[in-house]
């Protein structure tokens, strides 16, 4: 397995917003690699921290070369950010990912589910094999054993969290509007907002959709999106978490709404952001992306230190247990006729002729096997 990755690490949020693809679009990009016989095999992970794409052969050339083809962008220009891993270490890379090691905030919950949707994705589209099955669910079962065995979970501070204590600070009464609630990261940030006593929050919701009841339940109060303006005006913090290609607020509509210098703090969680930078110009106002959790990150992220060498201890062990698997698999077809003829071959003959043929390190874990079940241990 090979994966070619742009993420935080090499490209700020303005970056990665350019590589940054919709379910429609990854399709689009899974089918040409596909299609074009670029890979057997592929699945595309794009979330606002990153964009990667693993692939059973290796064709890292051809691969940028399509994701360049998909976002409209120059082989050269992504080169600049193009992160490559290969064959164990583009497994390990999964792992770490899949864990939440990899995040910006370590430990963060969303992740685990992104890779699972970007794996069901391309298991639908038929875009997997042996391979990408047993190294996705190896990576999924991994985090989840993470999650179960250390406190990564317990301390875990996602995105959505980092927004709501920012929404929750600013005084002992604060008036929230959440603009993309019915969203994963909106629904996300709704429930972290919403324990927080001081806090009141009124979310938009367009016309048609389905979810009034599940927000409202929430202790959400639903506002027509077409009418987020007006709200906007009488809010302290306003969240935008959307999927959106267009921007949900622009600094021209909003000066037909604000006429006082009253603070108001926004923050844009979506790539690419929701939010017309030019509203910074209003007196009173604040806005800050995604990439500002990054320096938050950093503080929260000493919470996660002690959880590391397990979860890298863990992680260790599946990896050997996946290789282990993937290795086995491809000895099956050889079983029955190493079986027969083992047959025929005394123990001792097998071990000289084992001596005779592989490396030094090969025969003495060989021996080690073979010293461990004369002593009864399985």
């Amino acid at each position: 397995m090979n994966c070619i990755s742009i993420n935080y690490k090499k490209a700020d949020v303005a970056k990665r917003r350019q590589f940054s693809l919709s379910n429609e679009k990854s399709i689009e990009l899974i089918r040409y690699i596909i299609d074009n016989d670029i890979s057997r095999e592929c699945v595309v992970l794009s979330t606002c921290n990153r964009t990667e794409i693993y692939y059973s052969e290796n064709e890292n050339e051809k691969i940028v070369a399509a994701l360049a083809g998909i976002t409209g962008l120059t082989r050269s220009f992504l080169l600049k950010y193009v992160m490559t891993f290969c064959g164990s270490k583009a497994a390990e890379h999964l792992f770490r990912v899949a864990c939440g090691l990899d995040s910006m905030v370590i430990g963060e919950d969303e992740i685990l589910g992104q890779t699972k949707s970007a794996y069901l994705l391309s298991k639908a589209e038929n875009a997997v094999g042996y391979e990408t099955n047993v190294l996705f669910q190896a990576a999924i079962s991994c985090a989840k054993r993470i999650k179960t065995e250390t406190v990564m979970s317990k301390t875990s501070v996602s995105v959505a969290t980092l927004a709501a204590n920012e929404a929750a600070k600013l005084s002992d009464n604060v008036s929230v509007i959440i603009i993309g609630a019915s969203g994963r990261i909106g629904m996300s940030t709704l429930k972290n907002l919403i324990s927080h006593k001081n806090v009141t929050v009124t979310a938009t919701l367009r016309h048609g959709r389905t979810k009034r009841q599940e927000l409202e339940k929430m202790g959400a109060v639903i506002v027509d999106y077409n009418e987020r303006y007006k709200y906007i005006a009488n809010s302290d913090c306003i969240i935008s978490a959307t999927s959106s290609p267009h921007y949900t607020v622009t600094g021209y509509d909003l000066g037909q709404y604000i006429t006082d210098d009253r603070r108001r703090l926004f923050i844009d969680l979506a790539v690419p952001p929701d939010i017309d930078s030019s509203i910074k110009e209003f007196s009173g106002v604040t806005l800050i992306n995604i990439d500002h959790f990054e320096m938050i990150a950093k503080e929260n992220n000493h919470l996660k230190l002690e959880c590391i060498d397990e979860a890298e201890r863990i992680i260790s062990q599946e990896l050997d247990s996946l290789y282990k698997d993937i290795r086995f698999h491809e000895f099956l077809p050889y079983f029955d006729d190493i079986v027969e003829n083992t047959d025929t071959l005394s123990l001792d003959k097998l071990i000289y002729k084992m001596k005779s043929q592989v490396s030094a390190a090969a025969f003495s874990e060989f021996l080690t096997v073979l010293q461990s079940a004369s002593e009864g241990i399985t």
